[in-house]
């Protein structure tokens, strides 16, 4: 569906989580960058090597099958203020292979700040490195806790639902 219904759909998402449900959000999303933080630091080397090549991973790329839904729920909670900058580079979304449509002026960097980047893109390396493996998994947790946070959230609003029915049917009958 690419990435315009993505960022629409994270957008509708974050609007509607209630107060709580905010700050389980603004949770799991610091528990996320903390991880990126700590894997860039650890995995400095290989980011330096990363920057060497210009970024050849973001070029003639599909970015919808790299950037997904939860990575713009994660953006989008962390750093609003790139709200407009993302939508204005999905005006360019092709359905075509392209370089990535979130590189500045085409050729970089990338506009999402530091330690806010789209799982795939922070966990992603030229070949297997074995030293960043496990901040690697943190950040991957992370994105996963994300994901089960809104697969499960009907279901955590499902005892609210269900009370008020309750406290209807003991005053009718009695």
């Amino acid at each position: 569906m690419g990435l315009k219904h993505s960022f629409k759909t994270a957008r509708k998402k974050i609007e509607g989580l209630d107060a709580d449900e905010r700050k389980i959000l603004s949770a799991i999303c610091n528990n996320i960058h903390d991880a990126q933080d700590t894997l860039t630091k650890k995995a400095a080397p290989l980011l330096a090597n990363c920057m060497a090549c210009r970024g050849l991973c973001c070029r003639n790329i599909q970015p919808a099958d790299i950037i997904t839904e939860w990575d713009l729920v994660y953006i989008l909670a962390m750093a609003p203020a790139v709200e407009d900058a993302v939508a204005d580079c999905l005006a360019g979304e092709s359905f075509f292979p392209s370089d990535c449509i979130f590189l500045k002026s085409g050729t970089g960097p990338c506009l999402f700040p530091d330690g806010l980047r789209p799982e795939r893109c922070i966990i992603s390396f030229c070949r297997v490195e074995p030293s960043v493996e496990k901040e690697i998994g943190r950040v991957m947790e992370g994105f996963s806790r994300l994901i089960r946070f809104f697969m499960f959230r009907p279901f955590r609003r499902l005892p609210g639902w269900i009370k008020p029915l309750h406290s209807t049917r003991r005053r009718t009958n009695g």
